[in-house]
């Protein structure tokens, strides 16, 4: 009964060193961010008193600007824009309502359409 105990002891102690420990003055350090923080600097949101009116604005670090507005009339109207810098560098600014007319963007990034290549000769009637 001794040798077994003594056995199992001296098993135990050899096991010691096949358990992993950390290695002194080892801490754990979170791995850095892949993205650096941009701070908004400016936030503000309203949701008026009337059914389906609101408004927002905001404003980052990075020069990202967006704001936008919105109201119920016969169906919603939105009115708003934002603005950036694209990775080549270009300033991107774009303006749009959206209305019974549609979704209708402005801004000098986007693409016209070519002109016809050829003119209407009669009007169209209704």
């Amino acid at each position: 009964m001794n040798t077994a105990l003594l056995c199992l002891f001296c098993l135990v102690l050899g096991m010691g060193d096949c358990i992993p420990v950390a290695q002194e003055g080892y801490n754990y350090a979170p791995p850095p961010p892949k993205y650096e923080h941009i701070p908004i600097l400016q936030d503000d949101r309203s949701s008026k008193t009337g059914y389906g009116e609101y408004s927002f604005n905001y404003k980052t670090g990075n020069g990202i600007t967006r704001s936008e507005s919105g109201a119920q009339k016969d169906g919603q109207v939105s009115s708003g824009g934002w603005s950036y810098t694209a990775p080549e560098g270009t300033p991107i600014a774009l303006e749009f309502v959206a209305d019974h007319g549609g979704y209708q963007p402005q801004g000098a990034h986007l693409p016209v359409a070519p002109p016809l290549e050829y003119e209407r000769t009669q009007e169209f009637s209704h």
